[in-house]
C-alpha cells in the first residue's frame, strides 16, 4: 500500500475511533435541554451493580399451615424469580422482629422493572392449581386430581389488549383422561382455579368450553386471561407447585447494591485500568507490534461495550463484568501469540519483514482460533445450563470471543498493513532481529 493511502486511511480510522471514544465515555450537552450521557450509561445494570427494590413477606394472619420447611419456600421463590427472567436477586429468610412471633419473614431484593409489582405478586401466590370440568358453565367437579397433570407451561405474552395467553403441556395420562371426559359430553367446560383471591373466593383464571380438537399433541393453548399477573401466576404455580404458606407483601422500598454504593463506577474504573495496563505492557514488550496490538485491543473493548447496548435484553451484572475481563485477557493472549509467531518467523528464517509477517500471521491462525473456540464452547455450555450471574458471565464472554477473533485476525493485520508503509526502519520499529547462528 502506498504511503499516501496509508495516511488517508489511518486519518479516517483515527477520527472514527476518536468519535467512538467520546461517545462511549464522555457526557456532553445536546441543544438547550437534552444531555448525552455516554454509551456506558446506556447499558442496563442488574441488581448487584445498581441496586433495586426490596419486598418483605410476612405470614398472613389467616395462614392455616405452620411453617415447617422455610428452605423449601425460599427455593420455590428463587425458582419463580428465575422463571420470570430475574437473573440476580436475593431471597433471605429472617426471624420475625415482632414480639412473640417465632415465624420467619422473607426479604426479596431484585432489579427494578416495570412489571416488578405484578411479577412479585405472581411469585408469592399461594395455593395449588386445580382443574374442574363438566357440562355446567361453572363446573364444580374436580378432575385430574389423582395424577401428575402438567409436564410444562409457558407464558406467551399479550395477544391483544387485556388478553394474555399461555400453553399447558399435559402429561399423556392427564391428556387422555381429559379428552375422554370431553368426548363423553356434548359441551364440556374446563375451569382452572389457582388458589383464592383477596376475598377468599376461588381465583378462577380460565373457564370456557373446550373440545378435543383444541389440543396440539399434548399442548393446550389458553388465551383470554385478563391480566399478566394471573397468566404468570398460573404458569409459575403449574411449574413449581403451590406455595405452602400464605404471605402478605409489604410496600416496596428502594435498596442499594449489596456490594455498596458506586459499584458500576468502580467496575468501570477497574476494567479501564486493566485495559491500560495491558496496552502499555504490549507496547513495552513488542514495540511497534505492541502499538498495533494495543490499538486493536482498544477497538476490541469499544466493540464489546457497544455490543452490550446493541444486543437486546442484556442486563449487566458482576458476572457480566468478569466475562468482559476474561474476554479482554483472551484477546491479549491472541495478540501475544500473533506477535510472538511473527518475531520467531523473522528471527529463524531468511524471510523479509513482509514475508515473515505474512507467514507469522498464518502460523498464529490455528492456535488463536483454537483458544477462542474452547472459550466459546464454555460460554455456550454456561448459557445453556447456568443461571444467575453465571449466565451474565457467559453472555459477555461469548460476545467477547467473537470480537476477540475479529480484533486478533482482522484489526491487527489491517493496522500492520496501514502503519508499516509509514516506517523507514521496519525491523527496528517492530523490534525484530535475526537470531545469531
Amino acid at each position: 500500500m502506498s504511503r499516501g493511502k496509508s495516511i488517508t486511511l489511518l486519518s479516517i480510522i483515527s477520527a472514527l475511533v476518536a468519535i467512538l471514544l467520546v461517545l462511549t465515555f464522555v457526557r456532553f450537552p445536546v441543544g438547550e435541554i437534552k444531555t448525552y450521557n455516554s454509551a456506558l450509561r446506556a447499558i442496563e445494570l442488574d441488581y448487584d451493580i445498581e441496586g433495586g427494590t426490596a419486598y418483605t413477606l410476612k405470614l398472613a394472619a389467616d395462614n392455616e399451615e405452620e411453617v415447617e420447611d422455610i428452605d423449601e419456600v425460599v427455593e420455590t421463590l428463587e425458582y419463580r424469580l428465575n422463571e420470570l427472567g430475574y437473573s440476580v436477586f436475593s431471597v433471605k429468610a429472617l426471624m420475625s422482629t415482632e414480639e412473640g412471633v417465632e415465624d420467619y419473614d422473607i426479604r426479596i431484593e431484585t432489579k427494578t422493572t416495570e412489571s416488578l409489582n405484578s411479577d412479585i405478586a405472581a411469585i408469592v401466590a399461594y395455593g395449588e392449581v386445580e382443574f374442574f370440568g363438566g357440562s355446567a358453565e361453572n363446573p364444580t367437579t374436580e378432575i385430574l386430581a389423582d395424577m401428575e397433570v402438567v409436564a410444562d407451561a409457558q407464558f406467551l405474552g399479550m395477544q391483544a389488549e387485556n388478553n394474555y395467553a399461555i400453553t399447558i403441556e399435559f402429561t399423556q395420562e392427564a391428556k387422555d383422561a381429559l379428552v375422554a371426559a370431553i368426548e363423553a359430553e356434548d359441551t364440556y367446560y374446563l375451569k382452572i382455579v389457582c388458589g383464592e383471591n383477596a376475598n377468599g373466593e376461588e381465583n378462577v383464571l380460565f373457564n370456557t368450553t373446550i373440545t378435543a380438537n383444541a389440543f396440539d399433541g399434548n399442548i393446550l393453548g389458553i388465551s383470554g386471561i385478563s391480566d399478566e399477573e394471573s397468566a404468570n401466576r398460573l404458569v409459575l404455580q403449574m411449574k413449581s407447585g403451590g406455595l405452602a404458606y400464605k404471605y402478605e407483601l409489604s410496600d416496596p422500598v428502594s435498596v442499594t447494591s449489596p456490594y455498596g454504593d458506586a459499584v458500576a463506577t468502580r467496575c468501570a474504573i477497574a476494567v479501564a485500568a486493566l485495559l491500560v495496563v495491558i496496552m502499555v505492557a504490549l507496547i513495552l514488550c513488542y514495540k511497534g507490534f505492541g502499538i498495533i496490538a494495543a490499538i486493536s485491543t482498544l477497538l476490541f473493548m469499544l466493540a464489546e461495550i457497544w455490543m452490550m447496548i446493541a444486543v437486546p435484553n442484556i442486563v449487566m451484572s458482576l458476572g457480566g463484568v468478569i466475562g468482559i475481563v476474561v474476554a479482554l485477557l483472551l484477546v491479549t493472549v491472541g495478540m501475544i501469540i500473533t506477535c510472538g509467531r511473527v518475531k520467531e518467523e523473522y528471527a529463524y528464517s531468511e524471510k523479509t519483514v513482509k514475508a515473515a509477517i505474512n507467514k507469522g500471521f498464518g502460523q498464529s491462525l490455528i492456535p488463536v482460533i483454537g483458544v477462542n473456540v474452547v472459550a466459546g464452547f464454555v460460554a455456550i455450555c454456561l448459557l445453556a445450563f447456568a443461571k444467575g450471574a453465571l449466565k451474565g458471565f457467559a453472555i459477555t464472554m461469548g460476545i467477547g470471543v467473537i470480537i476477540s477473533l475479529i480484533a486478533t485476525l482482522v484489526f491487527t493485520r489491517m493496522f500492520t498493513a496501514l502503519i508499516l508503509p509509514l516506517v523507514k526502519n521496519k525491523e527496528k520499529f517492530l523490534n525484530m532481529k535475526k537470531a545469531e547462528v
